[in-house]
């Protein structure tokens, strides 16, 4: 009995909450061997927002009114660039986004998908968390793209937070719904981080 999928890419993290981006950045970096800097600090130089009553969590944490994203990062926001936090942070990775409103239909979708599988790429997901899982809890979350099984429909995923598998299998069609319901200007779709 395998403990861990035997074709994983990745060592999963787990996130503080709100983290969850700069945690799946951890992910990669940790794969490239890339030093890593703390989630909390990746996360700030991202616009990394948390509600009043988690700001006890977080050294030196921002807090406000929840931005229209949801809480957690604002990469959306141009001060909070992922490519200028990571020069900033001497993090020599770049990250280009792919967002959902760029695909045609979901046929566009898979073939993106097929490629990111055949090319060993480092792809982060952004999404609805409740049109994926089946909750009444809408906000952004985001998770790193493992593999790609196109023949049997399913991708698998790293789901850095607490409460949750750390490698889930899930429906592609269903990914392709909860990036169209988080949409392009809460940064719905595929970020492609590339180590430079």
């Amino acid at each position: 009995m395998d403990i861990v999928p035997v074709d994983t890419r990745y060592v999963p993290l787990t996130q503080q909450r709100w983290c969850c981006v700069p945690t799946c950045i951890q992910i990669v970096m940790y794969r490239h061997n890339i030093p890593l800097v703390p989630a909390e600090v990746i996360g700030y130089h991202l616009g990394l927002t948390v509600p009043q009553e988690d700001l006890q969590y977080f050294w030196n944490g921002r807090t406000g009114e929840e931005p229209v994203a949801g809480w957690g990062t604002q990469i959306s926001k141009p001060e909070y660039s992922p490519n200028a936090a990571f020069e900033k942070l001497k993090i020599p990775l770049k990250m280009e986004l792919m967002l959902i409103d760029g695909f045609a239909d979901e046929d566009e979708f898979r073939e993106y998908l097929g490629g990111v599988e055949d090319s060993d790429k480092d792809v982060l997901v952004c999404f609805d968390y409740g049109t994926l899982y089946d909750t009444d809890y809408h906000s952004g979350h985001v998770c790193v793209l493992d593999r790609v099984y196109l023949e049997r429909g399913k991708m698998r995923l790293i789901d850095t937070e607490y409460k949750s598998p750390k490698w889930r299998e899930i429906e592609i069609d269903k990914m392709f719904k909860a990036m169209k319901t988080h949409g392009n200007l809460k940064s719905g779709g595929f970020w492609e981080l590339k180590k430079i």
